[in-house]
């Protein structure tokens, strides 16, 4: 067996990534990554009574060279028996109609793109198993997400990285992400591509210093491995592994911890899951600052706010909680409140 697909079904056995009968749903770019974790499942088919459901989109940055990475998936899907679930995306048009960065444009095009078929496959074939959507994300890209992070400026929890399964809402629905490859390096995955005969595509713009993460892999890592620390990525991803541990923790404890915080028990102010969430004031103040500011970040999950809540919106909160300042409101993202009053703590949707 090779060193790779060794390594994949052990993080997969490790972190039950995959169950028997599991509905995957494969981000399939035609990349080295995802063509041997294509290649890894199919292998995995018969024993694991799996069902694979390829998806590519085409983002049109590279015209020509997108149309040939297309085709080349929907050839390989198809000498596999499977049918390729392509997608067209116009992602510079999409980073500027949203604007965001065409990295950002990409993502969401491709994620946007999963999630629709997982729901889909869950209405037609729910029944027959869970639906999960699995990415190619390897051992590198883990070290160069964390470095990345730390260079934005980030806390325990995006040194942790990217995780072997994570939970994520879209508005077509809830499903898990899985990366299988996040234990197995860049050169393992190639090494096993060249030995199977696979011949992946190339996306020569990888290797151009046209985005940050590209300047981060091609420039600063080979620097600080030839200058400081020759198992700089090594560190990284070890690193994120001890951070992980310590943020499952805290956000165990974080449940519990709301869970006697909540009033009433199991309910919003209306009565009515989704709209707003109340908590004991003095209760939550008297929180830990570690313990307070997941907390809150779990209320406002809770009613639909899962991201863009910055550390200045944390700590304008925590000056109304510990009664640092006369107000009573502070306003979150896109139009979600936080306010004190009566002995409560109200999070608004």
């Amino acid at each position: 067996m090779a060193n790779a697909e060794k390594q994949i079904r052990q993080t997969i056995c490790k972190h039950n990534l995959i169950e028997k009968g599991d509905h995957i749903v494969l981000g399939l770019s035609g990349g080295p990554d995802s063509v041997c974790l294509f290649h890894v499942l199919r292998g995995m088919t018969e024993e694991m009574d799996l069902h694979i459901h390829p998806v590519h989109v085409n983002h049109q940055f590279r015209p020509g060279a997108a149309e040939a990475d297309q085709k080349y998936v929907e050839t390989l899907c198809a000498d596999a028996g499977l049918e390729a679930r392509v997608f067209t995306v116009d992602c510079n048009a999409l980073a500027k109609e949203l604007d965001m960065t065409s990295e950002e444009a990409g993502r969401k095009a491709r994620y946007d793109a999963f999630f629709q078929v997982a729901a889909e496959v869950e209405a037609r074939c729910g029944e027959t198993g869970s639906v999960k959507i699995a990415v190619g994300h390897n051992a590198n890209d883990q070290a160069e997400t964390v470095l990345f992070r730390i260079l934005r400026g980030t806390g325990m929890d995006g040194i942790a990285g990217m995780a072997y399964a994570r939970e994520e809402r879209r508005e077509s629905g809830i499903f898990t992400v899985v990366r299988p490859l996040l234990d197995t390096w860049r050169e393992e995955v190639e090494a096993y591509c060249e030995e199977k005969g696979l011949h992946p595509v190339t996306d020569h713009t990888n290797q151009e210093g046209l985005y940050t993460r590209n300047r981060l892999r091609l420039d600063l890592i080979p620097r600080i491995e030839a200058h400081y620390n020759s198992n700089f990525q090594e560190g990284l991803v070890r690193m994120a592994k001890i951070a992980a541990a310590d943020k499952d923790y805290f956000w165990e404890e974080t449940a519990r911890a709301y869970r006697m915080l909540r009033t009433p028990a199991g309910l919003t102010l209306s009565g009515e899951p989704g709209d707003e969430v109340m908590l004991d004031w003095r209760g939550l103040a008297s929180c830990h600052e570690a313990l307070r500011h997941r907390i809150i970040l779990k209320a406002f999950d809770e009613i639909g706010l899962t991201q863009d809540i910055t550390a200045e919106r944390l700590e304008a909160a925590d000056r109304i909680l510990l009664g640092q300042v006369g107000g009573k409101t502070v306003e979150f993202p896109h139009g979600y409140t936080l306010s004190v009053g009566k002995g409560a703590v109200r999070f608004t949707k």
